[in-house]
């Protein structure tokens, strides 16, 4: 269990790396910069990580350990139900915008992606139950990665909609796609 200063040091450094982030790829930023970004000393950088990855893998786990869960199985049975999860999800989104930005319009990363993907998956497993799992794991695959492409537009949109409007297209385009 880390105790509050050692909570605040790493929160500092993530916080300097997605600074620099947002100016630079992760392969030109030095620990130097986080360092002094951060007013840490390497020493202090290097007790608590071997490399400048390892604190972006940190970011990255939070962030998706932090999702929303889906309420329940019988939820995806009814329409409302599911937009309401999509609802949850992209609020989440809009709350976590910065670090959405950097991780998947930013740095544009494909292991990202794919983690963020498996969690959404795994957080929003599909019951025995709904009509959709008849349709199989490709059909979930397809939408769950279509979500994600209209998700890093409305990214790059600087959420020109609300995600209650947001949710109800992806919801909409989701039935056409498995349909």
């Amino acid at each position: 269990m880390e105790n509050r200063r050692v909570k605040l040091t790493k929160k500092m450094m993530k916080e300097a790396l997605l600074e620099l982030l947002e100016k630079k790829p992760l392969e030109k930023i030095t620990v130097t910069e986080i360092c002094e970004s951060a007013d840490v000393n390497r020493s202090t950088f290097y007790s608590y990580y071997e490399e400048i990855g390892d604190v972006l893998q940190e970011i990255e786990a939070d962030l998706l350990e932090a999702l929303p869960q889906f309420p329940g199985t019988t939820a995806w049975e009814s329409e409302a139900g599911f937009l309401s999860a999509l609802e949850d999800f992209f609020e989440y989104v809009k709350e976590h915008e910065r670090l959405f930005r950097v991780l998947i319009v930013l740095r544009e990363s494909s292991s990202f992606n794919e983690r963020l993907i498996s969690c959404a998956m795994d957080k929003y497993k599909l019951s025995e139950s709904t009509s959709m799992q008849k349709l199989g794991r490709y059909a979930y695959i397809y939408c769950i990665n279509g979500v994600m492409g209209v998700l890093k537009e409305w990214l790059n949109s600087n959420f020109d909609m609300g995600t209650k409007e947001f949710a109800a297209i992806v919801l909409q385009m989701s039935a056409k796609a498995i349909a």
